[in-house]
């Protein structure tokens, strides 16, 4: 047994070697195409400040974030890319976009008045076009007009034209229709003497389908961090997961046959048993779903979650496994002498996918981070 590499009671580990790895990966998916790495939801759950300098000293051409809050947080931590905000922007925060020079998207006149107002400067913008997802986007027959508003602002500069895909690798003639509105948009653009700029469309999913050829740069979010959407999991593609949850045990005791632990008493011991509780809850990210539902691995041998999860702590039975101590490590996400619990593994006893378990973990567990630029 080694000493816990951690002193907190629970916390992230963050493998960057992973992340370069997998960024790596993904360029040969797509040879010659620009990376746009989308750290947004503080990296998916890994820490956005760390993650970013690691993939821009990777050479990451850009970064994604989903709102402007994160896109000044990277700034403020001295990070000089461009940054795309990935979501629309609201009245208050045109200005704040100017100051921290990022690059949101624009697609209605709205967008364009608000920002083309925001500054004596200029401020690069990349208009989304609507070919099908339904959230946000212009209207392929309103791109034009919109891509001319841009041109005639003297504050703002089309850096790209962007879209999103639905069903990338499930259906393959809804990604085609898709693919065929944005290059239709894109030919109406340049019939118009107007620029596109930098073309992107394929996140993850569409990176693991084969990224359509009209696309300049790649937006991969999941990948990076090793993991990918349900659909491709038999893809061969080499991803390494980047992200582990551990704990220490905060009290080992014994348990009598027929005594009962947690709220609600949800556990009741049919043998006498031994049990450790662990300093991770549903304050930071492990919700009460996992009442009498997964596990943990210590010495390398998993353990049940028993009885219910409280906001700061949760219960494992440790009955099959002699000799733990209080120096052991318990794995929740990652591996340990040659076992795993991967992030999907978690998914499936909740019901969701990888995204939202990793997301979802809160700022409350410190980030270790191992081998960070």
């Amino acid at each position: 047994m080694t000493e816990p590499r951690s002193p907190h009671r629970a916390w992230v580990e963050v493998d960057h070697a992973a992340i370069r790895s997998n960024l790596a990966t993904i360029r040969n998916r797509a040879p010659g195409a620009e990376v746009i790495a989308v750290v947004k939801a503080d990296a998916y759950g890994h820490g956005a400040e760390a993650v970013a300098r690691t993939l821009v000293a990777a050479g990451v051409e850009r970064l994604a974030v989903a709102t402007v809050d994160e896109g000044v947080t990277l700034r403020d931590a001295g990070i000089g890319v461009p940054i795309l905000v990935l979501w629309g922007v609201g009245p208050g925060e045109a200005k704040v976009v100017a100051d921290a020079r990022l690059e949101p998207i624009v697609y209605d006149e709205r967008s364009i008045q608000l920002l083309d107002g925001a500054t004596d400067g200029v401020i690069r913008v990349h208009l989304k076009v609507d070919t099908g997802l339904g959230r946000q986007g212009a209207a392929p027959d309103d791109a034009v007009g919109l891509a001319a508003s841009i041109a005639r602002s003297p504050h703002l500069e089309l850096a790209g034209t962007m879209s999103h895909l639905a069903v990338p690798g499930e259906d393959d003639a809804y990604t085609e229709v898709q693919v065929l509105r944005l290059a239709r948009t894109l030919d109406a653009m340049r019939s118009a003497g107007i620029d596109p700029g930098l073309v992107h469309v394929s996140a993850t999913g569409g990176i693991l389908a084969g990224d359509p050829g009209l696309s300049g740069a790649i937006r991969p979010g999941l990948a990076l961090y090793g993991l990918l959407p349900a659909w491709a999991t038999g893809d061969p593609i080499a991803l390494r997961p980047a992200l582990s949850v551990k704990a220490l045990a905060l009290r080992i005791f014994d348990l009598p046959a027929g005594e009962a632990i947690g709220y609600g008493l949800r556990f009741r011991a049919r043998t006498a048993t031994r049990i450790a509780t662990l300093g991770i809850g549903y304050g930071d990210g492990w919700p009460r779903a996992h009442a009498n539902n997964g596990v943990a691995l210590v010495r390398g041998q998993r353990v049940p979650i028993v009885g219910a999860v409280s906001m700061d702590g949760l219960t494992v039975d440790i009955g099959g496994v002699p000799g733990v101590t209080y120096g052991d490590e318990f794995v929740l996400i990652g591996s340990q002498d040659g076992e795993r619990i991967t992030a999907e593994e978690v998914a499936d006893e909740r019901r969701t996918i990888n995204y939202e378990v990793t997301t979802a973990l809160r700022g409350r567990l410190p980030r270790l981070h191992l081998g960070a630029d």
